[in-house]
């Protein structure tokens, strides 16, 4: 099973709907930014993870019909704020 998109979305609209946030720490040896605070989030360390999901507008060369992103956070303080803020119009 291949990885799922990472790139942050830089605001999050109507689309994309919050799955769910975990307290994570993965085996991957990637390090990513954190999207509140811009500090170095490495995946093989506590961290929060925000999982979204959208429905895909499929084309006719197209299978699937939903996009996942996943949002590694360095704590669940820059999580909650991160939320908050795509929350607020």
């Amino acid at each position: 099973m291949s990885k799922t998109c990472r790139p942050s979305p830089s605001t999050v609209d109507a689309e994309w709907t919050v799955r769910q946030v975990v307290p994570r720490s993965d085996w991957d040896a990637a390090v990513e930014p954190c999207p509140t605070c811009g500090d170095d989030v490495d995946l093989r360390e506590s961290h929060y993870q925000v999982e979204l999901d959208r429905e895909r507008t499929p084309g006719q060369e197209m299978k699937l019909t939903r996009e996942r992103r996943l949002l590694s956070f360095c704590d669940e303080a820059c999580a909650t704020a991160w939320l908050d803020s795509a929350a607020s119009p």
